[in-house]
């Protein structure tokens, strides 16, 4: 018995053709959704812990905004990086590698940039996502949103029906994300696309 924790299953998909008594548990379930992630509470607590001054909707503004289940919560990553340097800024996203969803932008149509424009004006979008998305389904036309949401680039900020929800970008440390490496990188420089600006 184990535990493999990651972004997106693999099981059963073919590298691990033995591997087939795995039991599935993703960020739209609430089974295990207060083990994730930071409370507001408990970040408060270790604030005042660490004696610092602060003003905890500035701390909300940039690392909270997550949700497992029906449980919000802050990025337990920046938090900790935020606590040792007692600065606010962007910890997460330095830690990822963004090729999948780079590669992924890459043959995006008209309507993904779009969709895209209407995050960075902080709005909703409505999504499919599945709880049992795979590697396969990334060809897929939503797969892409999929990426993000299981990745954390993006948040379930409701549940419409079954499979359907609205989506959006969930805190301030995401934006700055997608204003210096995607905007930069996909934006910019596309004479489709160079109007497209992020709310910051």
């Amino acid at each position: 018995m184990g535990v493999l924790t990651g972004i997106v299953q693999v099981a059963k998909e073919g590298i691990f053709s033995s591997l087939n008594n795995v039991r599935t548990y993703n960020i739209l379930g609430d089974k295990f959704e207060t083990f994730f992630g930071l409370s507001e509470e408990e970040v408060e607590e270790a604030l005042k812990y660490f004696e610092m001054t602060y003003e905890i909707e500035e701390v909300k503004k940039w690392y909270d905004g997550y949700k497992f289940g029906n449980s919000e919560v802050y990025n337990p990553w920046s938090i900790i990086n935020y606590l040792r340097t007692k600065e606010l800024q962007a910890y997460w996203v330095n830690t990822s590698d963004n090729a999948l969803i780079y590669d992924n932008l890459k043959n995006s149509t008209v309507e993904v940039f779009n969709n895209l424009q209407t995050l960075f004006e902080g709005k909703e979008i409505k999504k499919e996502i599945s709880p049992f998305f795979t590697f396969e389904e990334l060809s897929k036309f939503d797969g892409i949103w999929q990426l993000m949401v299981y990745n954390g680039y993006l948040k379930i900020s409701e549940k419409i029906s079954n499979d359907e929800y609205m989506i959006k970008i969930p805190n301030y440390e995401i934006q700055t994300f997608f204003k210096k490496g995607f905007i930069d990188k996909f934006l910019v420089s596309g004479k489709k696309r160079k109007n497209l600006k992020v709310r910051m």
